[in-house]
């Protein structure tokens, strides 16, 4: 079975670009940006996006930047998906491991959500959360235009 041959937007391109010229693998770009590796691969060849020819930063000096839109929430989530994928693939030890981090992460989440959102009730919560899900939508269909009919 082959996989869906995806065009992926310009934009998306360049963060991708962006984000392995500071430092991550390809392949952490690629499953950032659900992108294909050889894709990645043969587009950062063809346009020598090469990490060699970058100012490396002194010692000590990590711009850690390209992770400030990861939030724990995200963590959580992909620390699970990691979980049921080792568990799917018989990796009991690597599913252990995940789900331990995916647990710790979630019980941070929540202890974070509790302290945020302190005495409120769960209705004044939920109604805050959605009313920010709704901006969020509203904001990317600003700028992506509407979602596709199904």
């Amino acid at each position: 079975m082959t996989d869906v041959y995806r065009i992926r937007a310009a934009q998306t391109w360049a963060q991708a670009r962006a984000d392995y010229l500071s430092g991550l693998s390809a392949e952490a770009v690629c499953r950032r940006h659900d992108l294909g590796l050889s894709a990645f691969r043969r587009r950062a060849r063809k346009y020598g996006w090469r990490r060699s020819d970058q100012v490396e930063p002194p010692p000590g000096e990590i711009d850690l930047s390209l992770y400030e839109d990861v939030g724990m929430d995200h963590l959580a989530r992909t620390a699970r998906l990691h979980f049921i994928e080792a568990t799917e693939a018989g990796r009991a030890t690597d599913a252990r491991r995940w789900q331990r981090l995916w647990l710790e992460l979630r019980d941070a989440c929540r202890e974070a959500d509790a302290e945020f959102f302190k005495g409120m009730s769960r209705e004044e919560t939920q109604a805050l959360l959605e009313r920010e899900r709704r901006e969020i939508e509203e904001e990317d269909e600003a700028l992506l235009g509407p979602p596709p009919e199904d």
